[in-house]
């Protein structure tokens, strides 16, 4: 790859032309602002090189994404809370819109926005034994549009039921909702996950950019008209409002 700016949030590696991102902002792979801004500078990068041929996500350890980092909406003003979800919203629609393949390599845990950030991926390998989900609702935090539009392009009909049955799906029960594609042995899920990205990089790149472009025309325009700033206006209030605040709170006390 061309010049790689110093990335502390994600770790990043290219074998035969596959980019290969790991989350690893902390213990869980909590998505802050930090993170997603370095994901989405990752992306762009990666659109721009014509080197990369493809990308996989993944995360560091034995978790995928714990989803947003909590802490930044609890320990800041209210206004870090509109950063967070417009760095999530940047990050999700860079790599929705990624002209080139996309997998990810869901290694563990995929909660909340983990599961929505891999549900921005083309194709989602899921290790034996991990579990993926929409949780959104059970923490009682809304969804914003981005979030509901790559539900529904992963999940197709089965979209609003994902969502308000808010439950972690084991690999087998994810194959079969759309939040993920195939399971695969946890120790060969990378190098499955990175030949399969090598597969569909050896497609025609043009036309699998128009293709792509193609499929995702409609989910793109949605999540950026009139009527969806309207609705992710009001999701921002419901974020920071206090009952939400509470909500999350919730979140960071000892279970047990």
């Amino acid at each position: 790859m061309t010049a790689t700016p110093q990335f502390t949030r994600i770790d990043v590696a290219t074998t035969d032309g596959v980019a290969v991102l790991t989350l690893a902002s902390d213990k869980v792979n909590a998505l802050d602002v930090d993170t997603l801004e370095e994901i989405a500078a990752f992306v762009d990068q990666c659109r721009q090189d014509p080197a990369v041929r493809a990308l996989v996500v993944t995360g560091q350890g034995s978790i995928f994404s714990a989803g947003l980092n909590v802490g930044e909406v609890l320990d800041n003003d209210i206004a870090r809370t509109g950063v967070l979800l417009e760095a999530l919203g940047r990050a999700l629609v860079g790599l929705f819109g990624f002209p080139k393949p996309t997998v990810a390599a869901v290694n563990g845990p995929a909660i909340a926005g983990g599961c929505i950030l891999a549900c921005a991926c083309d194709k989602r390998l899921i290790a034996e034994g991990a579990r993926i989900g929409a949780t959104e609702l059970k923490v009682g935090v809304s969804f914003p549009v981005v979030a509901v539009e790559l539900l529904r392009h992963a999940c197709g009909a089965g979209a609003e039921q994902v969502m308000l049955d808010a439950a972690l799906h084991d690999a087998d029960g994810a194959c079969r909702t759309g939040l993920a594609h195939r399971v695969v042995p946890a120790a060969e899920l990378q190098g499955e996950a990175v030949a399969l990205a090598g597969r569909l990089a050896d497609l025609d790149p043009p036309a699998y950019a128009l293709a792509k472009a193609a499929s995702r025309r409609v989910a793109l325009s949605v999540i950026d008209d009139p009527a969806s700033r309207e609705l992710d206006r009001q999701v921002l209030e419901h974020w920071q409002h206090e009952g939400t605040r509470d909500n999350l709170e919730q979140l960071r006390k000892p279970r047990g």
